[in-house]
């Protein structure tokens, strides 16, 4: 399969834009969002902390966080920006983050600059409520009122998102012309598209039409992980993305990304995040 092909049902949900000044307030550490994150840097600087990189924030410059990144804000002056927080799907609910290498930093040009300002001019009240990635991590309907749907906006959004984002994706981190690899691709999709269900590892070999040992052996040579350490990682960060963004209960969450015990997914949640779902859920709107 050509890479590309995957590029092309992209599709992005934009859930905050605006323009802001921080200062010496803007430190937080260790922080992880749901959420990928744009900015571009109009004036001072600072910095992101992605384990022990430091990605220097400077102006003319845009710079990317993908979702569920942990890291650390730090500014020792001032920093003006724009900034866009959205999520990014593509066809059966594949990473995109997961199948391509991304660079963290770009200089901008003044395409880019004039695309951040239109999506922000396109989107009016789409603000964060607060400046504290604490805070606004919990973004819903009860944070602050989105503006009513509109199919021309969400378009143009989506096309500059789309504009913005590209040039900082990089190389497939996965080989998709190699027939295993094709093959782990389609256990992905299916991964993906069945969270919600009981997933084994006999199931995607079945899948694959590999052995259980070659296929568990590829898929970590691929992916990092094995499948169930995989599968496990995809249903945590899709129960801190309904945890931010929705009011279902820890329970109706469970379900919804395949614990059948309430109990195991709150044992395997905090194993994953440190925190307790309920507590999790809290902490984002302190």
């Amino acid at each position: 399969m050509n890479p590309s092909e995957l590029l092309k049902n992209i599709s992005f949900n934009l859930s905050s834009v605006g323009s802001c000044k921080v200062g010496t307030e803007w430190n937080y550490r260790n922080i992880i969002s749901s959420f990928s994150r744009l900015y571009l840097v109009t004036d001072g600087e600072a910095s992101i902390y992605i384990g022990e990189e430091r990605i220097h924030l400077k102006k003319g410059h845009l710079y990317l966080i993908p979702s569920f990144t942990h890291c650390s804000y730090v500014c020792e002056n001032e920093l003006s920006h724009y900034y866009a927080t959205f999520t990014i799907q593509l066809r059966n609910n594949l990473s995109i983050y997961q199948l391509f290498n991304f660079n963290y930093e770009i200089e901008a040009s003044v395409e880019h600059s004039d695309y951040f300002k239109r999506l922000y001019e396109t989107n009016p009240n789409m603000e964060l409520p607060a400046k504290d990635p604490r805070i606004y991590q919990r973004l819903s309907s009860k944070s602050w009122n989105h503006p009513i749907y509109d199919a021309d906006r969400s378009l143009t959004s989506s096309g500059l998102l789309y504009l913005l984002l590209s040039k900082f994706v990089g190389y497939p981190k996965i080989d998709l012309e190699k027939g295993d690899a094709s093959d782990i691709l389609l256990s992905l999709k299916y991964i993906h598209s069945n969270l919600e269900t009981e997933l084994t590892v006999t199931r995607l070999t079945e899948l694959s039409c590999l052995s259980t040992g070659h296929y568990t052996r590829k898929f970590k040579q691929l992916m990092q992980l094995t499948p169930l350490d995989y599968i496990n990682k995809q249903r945590i960060e899709k129960a801190q993305l309904l945890l931010n963004t929705t009011s279902q209960s820890c329970i109706e969450i469970a379900e919804a990304c395949g614990y059948k015990s309430n109990a195991y997914f709150c044992k395997v949640f905090k194993k994953h995040i440190g925190k307790s779902p309920g507590e999790y859920r809290i902490n984002q709107v302190l």
